[in-house]
């Protein structure tokens, strides 16, 4: 019987630890411009001064909604591997995935209102209990049905934005909600840790409530879907696919991703095409960035990328981290800097924290096999449950 713990270092893939990294600095660079402002509620190119307005349409086009791709696709990969490797070891694999889940969910509710309301965790979570009954089927259908699942619904509702914008242009303008937008700079920048507290709940049920859950489901899940599917397929694995369909695969994925992506720069920053910004574009980019570090990794840079890869292999402790040092930097309760730093401030954050993860994260793994949070979700999720 196969061993059963957790995967050993000399058996990782480490472009799947290189794109977790290279995530987390998309991510976080995205994240900064909500914690920093009032973000959620504003309309970008109205809100923020001419010396920052470029480098938040920069953002934008190059980070924004290209990083959590990645993210989510890389979890439905992840949770192949554990029930690939839960079946070879004899181990109740659906039993032993949902009680993994069940923690993260429990770490995902308690970041979202605690520390950060823009949580992605307990969404993982969810959408991944969700996929458990699906595993069972091929890596083609997984592929297909989770690109299917997320394409097709998509372009519908860009293609009805552009409908009603045509019909009504004035409801296709992208406006500022002033209350919650003014209610938030006043909370984060002054409030004390309850008020922030429920201010966070209240962003949070904004985007996960009722309103926003079909959206999150029709972004998340397919993406994890088809995450798995690839892990079925062995896209990933050393030499599967050569690099010139890597490369090709780069080149069409960058060059279509990037031109839905500056939609709203060089046509207008309407309803439709920021809609089409945000989920088609933003997802075929992130196909452009997979490519590009599998190139890297085939053209033998990953030792180079070693630095990035360790702070991906602890992609929970740091994603959390990063989080409570922002609170701590931008809300009330700590140096209260919200609403004040320019986003070019908040870009030269970005990449301090960053940098300062790479380090701690190398030195870490040094002394330890994993990272904090990652050794108390594997001691909560691997027990002694095999068959028999």
């Amino acid at each position: 019987m196969a061993e059963w713990a957790p995967i050993r270092e000399k058996r990782r893939n480490p472009a799947i630890d290189i794109l977790r990294g290279f995530s987390l600095f998309g991510i976080l660079m995205v994240n900064m411009l909500s914690f920093l402002s009032p973000y959620l509620y504003i309309n970008p190119y109205d809100w923020f001064k001419a010396e920052d307005r470029a480098i938040v349409t920069w953002i934008e086009v190059f980070f924004q909604s290209s990083f959590y791709p990645i993210f989510a696709f890389l979890f439905g990969y992840g949770l192949m591997v554990q029930k690939q490797r839960a079946e070879r070891a004899g181990v109740e694999v659906y039993q032993f995935l949902f009680r993994r889940l069940s923690v993260l969910l429990v770490l995902g509710l308690a970041h979202a209102w605690l520390i950060w309301p823009g949580d992605i965790l307990a969404a993982y979570a969810v959408f991944g209990m969700m996929l458990l009954p699906f595993l069972k089927l091929g890596g083609k259908v997984l592929m297909f049905g989770g690109a299917a699942l997320f394409f097709i619904p998509h372009l519908l509702i860009s293609f009805y934005l552009m409908v009603m914008a045509i019909r009504s242009p004035d409801a296709s303008l992208l406006y500022t909600d002033w209350r919650n937008a003014t209610a938030s700079l006043q909370v984060y920048a002054n409030g004390s840790f309850i008020d922030i507290t429920k201010r966070r709940w209240l962003d949070w049920y904004a985007v996960y409530g009722p309103s926003g859950t079909w959206h999150a489901f029709l972004s998340v899940f397919p993406l994890i879907m088809a995450g798995a599917g690839v892990c079925r397929e062995g896209w990933l694995t050393k030499r599967r696919i050569p690099a010139k369909k890597w490369l090709l695969f780069f080149c069409c994925c960058f060059a279509f991703g990037l031109f839905c992506k500056l939609l709203p720069v060089i046509v207008a920053p309407i309803l439709p095409f920021l809609y089409i910004r945000e989920t088609i574009g933003g997802v075929i980019l992130s196909g452009a960035y997979v490519a590009l570090i599998e190139l890297c990794v085939k053209h033998r840079l990953a030792d180079f990328l070693r630095p990035v890869a360790m702070a991906g292999r602890m992609s929970l402790s740091n994603y959390i981290s990063q989080s409570g040092l922002a609170s701590l930097i931008f809300y009330a309760y700590g140096l209260g800097l919200y609403g004040k730093l320019s986003v070019s401030s908040g870009v030269l954050l970005v990449v301090l924290l960053f940098l300062m993860q790479v380090l701690v994260s190398d030195i870490w793994l040094h002394r330890f096999r994993y990272g904090p949070l990652e050794w108390g979700w594997r001691r909560l999720s691997y027990r002694n449950d095999k068959k028999g």
